[in-house]
């Protein structure tokens, strides 16, 4: 798992430093300091493992709140390709906009409320489980 955390943690570092752009307009955003998890989906089955936040110094990117979930999945090998489509379909009906998808790693970035709010969905395998890491950040 420490690996699995190493790895989302090393990618979300460098996406850090990387403005993404997001539909215009939509909600308004949350106040700083007040992230919200309710519109990110969770898939049926997962379990929270760990979870973590942290703030990005102004001059290392553009986003000043990060906060990232762990779930595992108690049932071994659920369908990565299923988890994933689960995503890809239910991140939309919340407003998030696709702006990455990575087909091979199973990971993709989403936006929201004109590039405000950042989310990074990240989707593997670990000891036979399937493993969910979801990040959410905002200016």
């Amino acid at each position: 798992m420490k690996k699995s955390i190493s790895i989302l943690l090393a990618a979300v570092v460098m996406l850090g430093g990387i403005s993404f752009t997001g539909c215009r307009g939509g909600p308004t955003p949350p106040v700083a300091g007040e992230l919200t998890w309710d519109d990110m989906p969770v898939y049926e089955g997962a379990s929270q493992v760990d979870k973590g936040d942290w703030a990005i110094p102004q001059e290392l990117g553009d986003r000043a709140e990060v906060e990232w979930r762990y779930y595992r999945f108690d049932e071994p090998y659920t369908s990565i390709a299923e988890v994933t489509m689960f995503y890809r379909n239910e991140m939309p009906k919340n407003n998030w906009v696709e702006t990455v998808w990575m087909e091979g790693a199973s990971w993709g970035i989403f936006s929201k409320n004109g590039g405000l709010d950042d989310a990074m969905v990240w989707i593997g395998s670990e000891e036979g489980h399937t493993i969910i890491a979801l990040m959410r950040a905002s200016n």
